[in-house]
């Protein structure tokens, strides 16, 4: 499946708009800890890779599935159509630059 440049440019603000969260809501973590802003740069950048890998793989449909990053811990939050891509999904984040581990919250349509 192609994707238009136009959903790419969608897809890209809104993880540029989801990385910004916690700076503009209070500034530091989700969890109120201690999060440095270039933590918060680096979560944004995995975020950022990962959603380019999945627009750019024929299995994985990127608009299927959410990626947050929280000190280099992903999770894959959504609802896929296979095992297959759920696989997938969580071997292209797994092997993606800076991240340190996978949580998988995806769910396979019946």
């Amino acid at each position: 499946m192609k994707i238009s440049s136009y959903s790419v440019i969608v897809l890209l603000l809104a993880v540029l708009v989801q990385g910004c969260g916690s700076l503009i809501v209070g500034g530091g973590s989700p969890g109120g800890g201690s999060y440095s802003g270039s933590q918060t740069r680096a979560d944004a950048a995995i975020t950022s890779r990962i959603n380019t890998r999945f627009v750019n793989d024929s299995l994985v449909r990127a608009l299927d599935i959410r990626v947050s990053t929280n000190q280099g811990v992903v999770t894959l939050s959504g609802e896929v159509d296979s095992t297959a891509v759920a696989a997938r999904a969580v071997e292209l984040a797994r092997t993606t630059s800076g991240v340190k581990r996978v949580v998988s919250r995806l769910s396979v349509n019946p």
